[in-house]
């Protein structure tokens, strides 16, 4: 398994996971340097046998055995070569290349997708009474379990709501028979599979495993994968980026194999997590970084745990700021306070229009002249009066030049229009 290869995320909450492969990267450093060893003598032949695991069965008839020379130094097959095994399952190779840089791979071949292999090195491993195992094929899932689950959220991103996952699922084939997954059958569905669910609209999914080669097959609820599993226990390790809404995150974690024991870490800075079967929390350090720990146990197969991720952080003003105009969504929200304005001001002109109630009444050809109604039933002699009253005001200044000269203009209309109804 590679460490370095299952973080793809770029995202800001890698570097708890890029820790993780430091620590690894450490661990790898710590083992000791090889040290130089004297020429060695490749031997002349490769021999051995290929058996077959499952009680009571054969290594079938036709079975190959076949050998692939690799060059160390260039990483490339120079030679291979393949033999039908005898009764016994015995096969032997001569014949092929050697040399310090060469290793040896030996790989049964039964016609399945399973094909068991062992690396040889002069030197170091024998040559002789070589063993490889197969095992007759099962598509039932009813062997496979979990032992220990264990679900770590080494870092939470609050500003996008965003959680990092490093998850591993130990498994296990209790059964001496290999599981191997029908992709050929028409009726094939995810209940096939080896499959694993994540919260909703996880991203950044990649998964790594030490089972023999196969395809990750992401599915709407989780993922699924094709890889055989033989008989013994092995470990699937998979990280993705879950996000949340508000404070909390839903995971509803279905176990449909089972689980001995769950264990969920959180960093130890307030997060509550709950869920079926759940115990209370308690302290553990990883490599000097505290977390909370949550354990189950004893779950059976087909078990629904619901559970929720409580208190995550959220995001600051600031940064609640920054990510509203980074999305340019300020743009739109500009846009319709000024379309509201103006409806706003179009509406207020429209209401004091009414209100004023003031009317536009025919004139000659001088234009139109504001009637006011307290202007209409005076007599002329009560019209003079009402001018010399409005020039008075417009001199002490009581009223503006504007107001002067449109009641100045309707008095005059008003006193025409009672010098021909005869009004003194």
């Amino acid at each position: 398994m590679n460490p370095g290869a299952i973080f793809h995320t770029n995202r800001g909450i890698t570097f708890a996971l890029a820790a993780l492969i430091a620590l690894a990267a450490l661990v790898a450093l710590a083992q000791p340097f090889p040290v130089s060893a004297q020429a060695v003598t490749t031997p002349e032949e490769i021999s051995g046998r290929i058996v077959n695991g499952t009680e009571g069965s054969e290594v079938p008839v036709g079975t190959i055995a076949r050998l692939f020379t690799v060059d160390e130094t260039t990483q490339s097959v120079v030679a291979n070569d393949e033999t039908v095994v005898g009764t016994n399952g015995e096969f032997t190779f001569s014949g092929y290349p050697v040399g310090d840089n060469i290793t040896y791979r030996v790989v049964a071949d039964n016609d399945t997708r399973h094909t068991p292999s062992v690396d040889l090195k002069a030197g170091r491993d024998e040559f002789e009474n070589v063993e490889i195992t197969i095992w007759d094929v099962t598509t039932s899932l009813d062997d496979i379990s979990v032992p220990l689950y264990q679900i770590l959220v080494p870092a939470i991103d609050g500003s996008e709501r965003l959680i990092g996952v490093l998850a591993v699922a130990n498994i296990s084939n209790s059964s001496d028979k290999v599981w191997i997954a029908d992709v050929d059958s028409p009726a094939l569905t995810g209940l096939d599979l080896l499959r694993f669910n994540l919260p909703e609209g996880y991203q950044e999914l990649s998964v790594e495993s030490d089972l023999p080669f196969g395809n990750v097959l992401e599915i709407g609820t989780g993922f699924a994968i094709t890889n055989p599993v033989p008989p013994g226990n092995y470990q699937i390790l998979m990280t993705y980026v879950a996000p949340y809404e508000g404070d909390a995150l839903d995971f509803p974690l279905r176990l449909p194999y089972g689980a001995d024991e769950l264990r969920i870490l959180t960093p130890d800075d307030g997060v509550s997590v709950t869920g079926l079967g759940l115990g209370a929390p308690e302290g553990v350090v990883i490599d000097t970084e505290a977390y909370t720990a949550v354990k189950g146990f004893d779950y059976p197969r087909d078990s629904q745990l619901d559970v929720r991720f409580e208190s995550l952080p959220t995001p600051t003003t600031i940064e609640n700021l920054q990510s509203f105009f980074d999305s340019n969504t300020y743009i739109f929200v500009v846009m319709w306070i000024v379309v509201a304005l103006i409806l706003a001001i179009l509406v207020y002109a429209f209401f004091y229009a009414r209100k004023t109630g003031r009317k536009v009444a025919s004139a000659p050809a001088g234009g139109a002249v504001t009637e006011y109604a307290e202007y209409t039933d005076l007599t002329r002699s009560e019209i003079v009066t009402a001018i010399a009253e409005l020039d008075e005001k417009h001199d002490a200044g009581e009223i503006d030049g504007k107001e002067y000269q449109s009641r100045r203009e309707a008095l005059k209309h008003a006193a025409l229009a009672a010098g021909k109804s005869g009004k003194k």
